[in-house]
């Protein structure tokens, strides 16, 4: 039975996810997937199970076991504890191309687990995988940005196919390039069209433009917009996919997931998946530095994960 779970959109830093090799992908992803073995000791171990694996995408659930007892009184009121060990679930979904991760972030409730030992113990199994396939261990998983760099929106309005709608606030006259190309080979009309909008640009505090239906506003002179403001969100095509980039992005996400499943099941992480490309669109397949851009606290102090 399906269930709402929260999870958190996160990097891994350590390894320089753009020069991991094809082999060194392919062998992360292949390890985590067909992994038959858990890590650690009994009573202690942990791992992944019930993985599902799309492309070099792998998401399924992550195995803690914890130490528990129960308590019971025999009829002449001795008392009689019995250690047990379960295990409990987390989900998860890892690009092995880039070094996102999203990781369910739940409170442990009534056992003594909290979300800074499940995600010890998922470094150290990742570690552990890592290690076999010759890439560098992680010292660092980080929240992802809570914003959209406008190199992003001007380096994907350039791969675009087709942009369906684009909002800009504060465009200033001199945001357009002094070289930028409305017309060619008709180059004397250039700079009559940028000294206009430039003058125009000046008075508007926001423009948000939307396509026709078989509208693109790359074909029209407008298209300046995209370098003379501050973009905050563009819906656009490369090729046959859909986009959209927003300058404030979702770190936090809801799914409903099978959690007692013996296996993710394939439908819900292709769900999972379009979810993520459409919320965070060129920021999943951007691979991560091994350098993190800020520190981030992870964890409260209960030891809870927190964002």
């Amino acid at each position: 039975m399906e269930e709402k779970i929260h999870c958190d959109l996160m990097e891994v830093f350590g390894p320089d996810w753009a020069y991991l090799s094809p082999d060194q992908i392919e062998c992360l992803a292949n390890t985590i997937h067909s992994s038959e073995q858990l890590f650690g000791d009994e009573p202690d171990m942990y791992g992944f199970v019930g993985t599902r694996r799309m492309g070099t995408i792998v998401g399924g659930y992550f195995a803690i076991q914890y130490f528990d007892q129960e308590i019971n009184y025999t009829k002449n009121k001795e008392l009689n504890i019995r250690p047990r060990h379960p295990f409990k679930k987390i989900f998860f979904t890892l690009f092995t191309q880039s070094g996102k991760l999203l990781l369910q972030n739940t409170k442990f409730v009534g056992i003594p687990l909290t979300m800074y030992m499940a995600l010890t113990k998922f470094r150290s199994a990742l570690n552990q995988v890592f290690e076999s396939c010759k890439i560098d261990r992680t010292f660092n998983i980080a929240i992802a940005p809570e914003e959209t760099e406008e190199a992003d929106f001007l380096n994907e309005f350039e791969r675009s196919t087709r942009v369906i709608r684009i909002e800009v606030e504060y465009p200033t006259a001199g945001g357009i390039p002094d070289d930028f190309v409305y017309y060619n080979p008709q180059v004397e009309r250039n700079d009559i069209i940028r000294n206009s909008h430039r003058h125009d640009y000046a008075h508007l505090k926001k423009v948000n433009l939307e396509a026709t239906e078989s509208g693109d506003i790359k074909r029209t002179h407008l298209r300046d917009l995209i370098y003379a403001g501050k973009p905050q969100e563009m819906h656009y095509y490369v090729g046959m996919d859909s986009f959209t980039l927003r300058k404030n992005v979702k770190r936090k996400f809801e799914f409903h997931i099978d959690m007692n499943s013996e296996q993710l099941s394939e439908l819900q992480l292709q769900a999972v998946v379009e979810m993520l490309r459409r919320e965070r669109a060129v920021f999943l397949e951007t691979p991560t530095k091994a350098e993190p851009r800020q520190q981030l606290s992870l964890f409260d102090d209960e030891g809870n994960l927190i964002i």
